[in-house]
């Protein structure tokens, strides 16, 4: 691994330029900081796939206080943050993200983020929710990602009885549609006042 490789070079720093210290501090600095996400993205779908299920769910506000999520505060909002950070990734500047937060006609919710980005071929979605799955490896490694964020977000969503479709053409855009069942959508209550 890189990391072995620099500190074995370092093993012999007496015979190492200042300069060229500097040059390898740097370096093992950048590609640490590079692997922090990935780090933290293993950590955090082994954490949701290993965790004992919830036995107890918060109400989570969302972009509308009248319909409100049952489910873990923190959660959906990492899964809803990847589905974003993914349209941002692959949407051109100048083209479009919509996000989107409302009632289902079955009495649940929907979140969905859609863009026009590059779009994904048919053959592709299948996949896009598996480990490190990139559709197109060179642009996503120029765009950056660590190849997790779907698999966290299924994970998120099987976790609170949701599913995830997409959908998506290439050149046109993507849609990704969370439906959270009726089980873990709250409506607010209202007060209701007479008018005499």
């Amino acid at each position: 691994m890189w990391l072995g490789g620099f500190v074995e070079t370092l093993n012999h720093m007496d015979q190492i330029r200042t300069e060229e210290l500097k040059k390898y501090l740097a370096t093992m600095q950048e590609q640490t900081l590079r692997m922090q996400p990935l780090v933290d993205d293993l950590l955090m779908l082994s954490k949701l796939e290993t965790a004992a299920p919830r036995t107890h769910d918060e109400t989570v506000d969302e972009a509308d206080r009248n319909l409100r999520l049952l489910g873990s505060r923190d959660e959906p909002l990492n899964a809803f943050s990847n589905l974003v950070n993914n349209a941002l990734r692959y949407t051109l500047t100048g083209g479009h993200i919509a996000l989107r937060w409302k009632p289902a006609p079955d009495g649940g919710a929907c979140f969905s983020v859609s863009d026009t980005g590059k779009g994904i071929a048919l053959g592709h979605i299948p996949y896009l929710t598996e480990r490190f799955y990139r559709v197109d490896t060179a642009r996503s490694r120029a765009s950056g990602g660590t190849g997790l964020g779907l698999s966290i977000v299924k994970h998120v969503l099987l976790r609170h009885d949701t599913r995830l479709e997409i959908e998506s053409e290439p050149g046109v855009g993507s849609t990704f549609v969370c439906y959270f069942p009726p089980s873990r959508t709250r409506l607010a209550s209202h007060s209701v006042t007479g008018v005499a």
